[in-house]
């Protein structure tokens, strides 16, 4: 239960309460950790100004002492005549006045006068201290004389000339560190580095005290680690250049800790505090929550096991809870009321009602009993996509309602069961024993389909192919019924006939056929050797010389059978193979117009397509391609279609044949004579060549009619701008009669039947041998 909404929602609210508490305690510590170096910073400053001011009222006195003492009149009178004894008492009584503890007088040599102090405490020559003082007179500075601190200001003895320089000085000691740490709070201390001089307030030293090191790096252990005691902030006094002093400001920063870590306990005891309350009110609220889910939780399972009414056992829930379970029992009502409509739909055709193909293979399994004789009747409607490209689909699903009801009158009665196995397929089964001629009956069925249909007020007529199986005599799987039937409806569509029975084999010819079809898309990708080209040589009437082939293709499988061209043809037009077999066709073709053309023999090569190569798009790029890939001339290739291609494809064939001759591809029409070209369309299409059927050519030695026919097609034909071509001559009387009647080419097993290429090029040398 770790992953239960229950404890999901004490965690979350937990988690919230924690992470608040983690940010605040974050937050706080930055917060805090900002204000105390402000405020330290602020309280720096603050002791820094105090400093300032505190020296600057000393450098104020100093200077108005230094200025009444040397425009005292008598004490200028007795520095010009030398009177030590005035000068002392003067300057002894001055320093006194003020609170003054350094007070000299120097003469312009640099050489002591007199002091305020006992005379042997100045032995050192004043001069290099005079010198440096002489360029900040009237400004005070901090010099060490005798190891002692001194804030002096120095000013001349004029009189009116400068007669000497008066030295005013206040003493700096630790009683003055400490006067400023009782102003500021902070630990004061004057540094002179060059002197070795430490003045501090602090009370406690350590031995030796080294201020500025021990400020710096004195730590204290608080509960976090170890911290620094002190802020500290360095001063530059105004010092002579070579005895620098600096004050040291040091600001404790222990109550600042303790201050802080007091803080930071009281807001983890609130935290914790909180914490404890989020525990306990996140439990109840996710109690209160989890229980009416639970329940319905238990009415899912029911829906899932498709039971779509419960009860909701409760008290008063909150607004929320009381929706989501109207919800629910909307939603069960609901999903009982689509699965109802999804299972029927599963089963049935929308359009019709019928059973689909999947739920009628389920019915006919479930339903038939082998005692009992039951027939299948399929029925496929002719021409339906014809109707919905020219009336439109609305009018085509009309057709296909109206054909349905007229199905379910016809065997309802006898207890039929129906299905739409496809787009125009039926399929229809009713007890054999119903119809007391099952044969008539079908019959009557197919007269009742046939009636004129009013759809939209539009009179239509339908034509139909039908398929009849019995069961269990001709099968019992409903796969094999299914699929048996289908092929008898094939059959009838194949041989023009309204009704087809099946009859045993006719399912293995099916299956062999699609075999064949299978084992034909294997030999097309491995060109292994099974299918192959043989080339029929035709001969030009006038020149006597072979320079035209027509490629036929020829199948040989792998045991060894010969497969008839026809055949598989059909098989591979009717599957869409097609294009895959006319594209090897032309790359093996146009490969030996290419070869033959190395050799020095040049021939046109006809090759025979079909009406899905010519609409296919591709086509006339194919061609192209393979033409440039083997540097061949297309004027070397002849396209041949028969009539049938042309009128089924006319406008589509028309367009594609005009590319192809734009390229210097001849176009043949093949099978002149037996289609239904009329002279008109003849007119219209873009071809080179007219090639007369076999059919009248077999016997033209012995028939006169074929005579007449011949004559006047190879007439036209020159008439109307086209080569003409004679195909199956047999005699040399019919070769005779086709050079009288001036027909351009022919071809026949009376010149040679169709041969592999290099029995061609063999036949070739006997031929011109002979000739």
């Amino acid at each position: 239960m770790t992953h239960s909404l229950k404890n999901r929602i004490t965690s979350l609210c937990v988690g919230l309460v924690l992470l608040t508490t983690l940010v605040s305690v974050a937050s706080f510590w930055w917060s805090t950790s900002q204000f105390q170096e402000q405020k330290v910073d602020q309280d720096i400053s603050v002791a820094q100004n105090v400093y300032k001011q505190y020296l600057t009222s000393k450098e104020s006195l100093l200077l108005t002492a230094a200025k009444v003492l040397t425009a005292d009149f008598g004490f200028k009178q007795a520095v010009a005549t030398r009177d030590a004894g005035t000068i002392s008492s003067v300057l002894y009584n001055h320093s006194q006045r003020i609170d003054a503890q350094l007070m000299l007088l120097i003469d312009l040599s640099g050489q002591l006068i007199s002091s305020n102090l006992e005379q042997g405490a100045f032995e050192d020559d004043l001069r290099p201290l005079l010198a440096e003082l002489f360029n900040a007179q009237e400004q005070s500075t901090f010099v060490v004389l005798n190891n002692e601190l001194y804030q002096v200001i120095l000013l001349p003895v004029k009189a009116p000339r400068t007669i000497a320089y008066s030295l005013v000085g206040f003493k700096i000691d630790d009683s003055v560190a400490s006067e400023l740490k009782s102003l500021t709070g902070m630990d004061v201390s004057f540094v002179g580095s060059a002197d070795n001089l430490v003045i501090s307030s602090l009370d406690e030293r350590p031995t030796p005290f080294e201020p500025v090191s021990y400020f710096n790096s004195a730590t204290t252990s608080r509960i976090f680690g170890e911290y620094p005691v002190y802020r500290n902030r360095d001063i530059n006094l105004a010092s002579l250049a070579t005895h620098p002093i600096i004050i040291l400001l040091s600001a404790d920063l222990t109550q600042s800790y303790s201050d802080f870590e007091k803080l930071f306990f009281t807001l983890i005891i609130l935290s914790i505090l909180t914490m404890f309350v989020g525990v306990i009110t996140s439990s109840l609220l996710a109690n209160n929550l989890t229980t009416p889910l639970s329940q319905l939780v238990v009415i899912a399972k029911q829906f899932a096991q498709g039971n779509y009414n419960f009860e909701f056992k409760g008290k008063k829930q909150s607004t929320e809870i009381t929706t989501l379970v109207n919800a629910f029992d909307n939603m069960g009502n609901d999903i009982n009321k689509r699965e109802q409509q999804i299972s029927f739909q599963a089963r049935h055709d929308t359009l019709t009602g019928f059973y689909n193909r999947s739920a009628m293979l389920e019915v006919l399994d479930k339903e038939l009993s082998e005692l009992t004789q039951y027939t299948l009747v399929a029925i496929d409607i002719k021409g339906l996509r014809h109707i919905n490209d020219k009336l439109g689909p609305r009018i085509g699903d009309e057709c296909i309602k109206t054909v349905a009801c007229r199905i379910s009158e016809f065997s309802d009665e006898f207890g039929g069961i129906h299905a739409r196995i496809g787009g125009d397929e039926f399929l229809t089964v009713f007890p054999s024993s119903a119809v007391s001629e099952k044969k008539c009956g079908i019959e009557g069925l197919i007269a009742r389909l046939q009636e004129c249909y009013t759809i939209q007020k539009l009179k239509i007529n339908l034509q139909f192919s039908t398929g009849v199986l019995q069961y269990p005599s001709q099968g019992t799987a409903s796969d094999d019924l299914v699929r048996r039937v289908l092929i008898a409806v094939e059959n009838a569509a194949n041989n023009q006939n309204h009704i087809h029975y099946y009859q045993d084999g006719e399912d293995e010819a099916h299956l062999d056929r699609l075999i064949m079809l299978d084992e034909l898309k294997q030999a097309i990708s491995d060109d292994d050797g099974q299918l192959f080209m043989t080339y029929q040589p035709k001969l030009h009437m006038q020149t006597q010389k072979i320079d035209k082939v027509e490629s036929l293709i020829r199948w040989q499988r792998k045991d060894g059978s010969w497969v008839n061209p026809e055949l598989f043809i059909d098989l591979a037009e009717r599957s869409g193979l097609i294009v895959e077999l006319t594209a090897w066709v032309i790359n093996t073709v146009v490969a030996q117009v290419a070869d033959w053309k190395s050799k020095g023999i040049e021939l046109q090569a006809a090759i025979n397509v079909s009406a899905q190569d010519i609409a296919y798009p591709g086509f006339h790029a194919a061609l192209v391609a393979t033409l440039k890939k083997h540097n061949v001339d297309a004027r070397l290739i002849t396209i041949e279609l028969t009539e049938r291609d042309m009128i089924e494809n006319e406008e589509k064939g028309i367009k594609a044949l005009k590319d192809l001759k734009q390229i210097g591809v001849k176009i043949s029409l093949d099978d002149y004579g037996v289609g239904q070209t009329s002279l008109g369309r003849l007119k219209m299409l873009p071809i080179d060549e007219l090639k007369l059927d076999k059919c009248f050519i077999l016997k033209l030695d012995a028939s006169q009619k074929d005579q007449f026919i011949v004559q006047s097609s190879i007439t036209l034909g020159h008439q109307l701008g086209f080569s003409v071509v004679a195909e199956g001559v047999e005699t040399e009387e019919s070769l005779a009669l086709l050079k009288t009647m001036q027909c351009d080419h022919a071809q026949g097993y009376y010149l040679s039947r169709p041969l592999k290429a290099d029995l061609l090029e063999q036949w070739l040398e006997e031929y011109y041998g002979k000739n």
